[in-house]
């Protein structure tokens, strides 16, 4: 699987791949589980750690450290999942950290500091394109698409040993 790392899909497995680990999963003692989300944990802390120190780097750093500060990171997933954006964290002037108004989510500047825009000038020039759809981002996604090939070769070889050892 992550010998077959493709650019353009960058963060998804194909839908036989899912059904596959989803099968594993479900079959997966409570002991086998908790290991699973342990070890994604770390995982993702991994990847939280190296958001917030991109972030530190972003042109606008004091936005981007803000928004990355807030990530929440999902304690009970075996996949490992964590969150951007919030309405809770709100800067002076009443904009948030969500992903941005267009879609109803309020003043949110998420979109405009990771990817930038060409309109509003209180970002960043906005990022060239990246693959089919999308943009290539300044912190957030540009990190993943670097660490990807890791997180999934590591989350893949934790996840075989689980499998393995509670597969009896």
């Amino acid at each position: 699987m992550a010998s077959d790392f493709n650019a353009d899909r960058v963060f998804q497995y194909d839908k036989g791949e899912l059904r596959k680990i989803i099968f594993a999963m479900k079959n997966m003692s409570e002991e086998a589980s908790q290991q699973a989300k342990q070890q994604t944990g770390e995982l993702v802390e991994y990847a939280v750690k190296e958001i917030k120190n991109a972030a530190a780097g972003h042109p606008n750093a004091k936005q981007a450290t803000r928004i990355a500060s807030g990530v929440r990171i999902s304690k009970s997933s075996k996949i490992g999942e964590f969150g951007l954006g919030f309405a809770a964290q709100r800067f002076s002037g009443g904009a948030t950290t969500q992903l941005n108004e267009s879609r109803g989510s309020g003043p949110g500047i998420l979109a405009g500091v990771e990817f930038g825009s060409n309109n509003i000038p209180q970002f960043q020039a906005r990022t060239p394109k990246f693959g089919k759809r999308g943009s290539q981002g300044y912190f957030i996604w540009n990190t993943l698409r670097a660490i990807q090939p890791k997180l999934v070769s590591e989350w893949e070889e934790a996840f075989s040993k689980i499998y393995k050892e509670w597969d009896k």
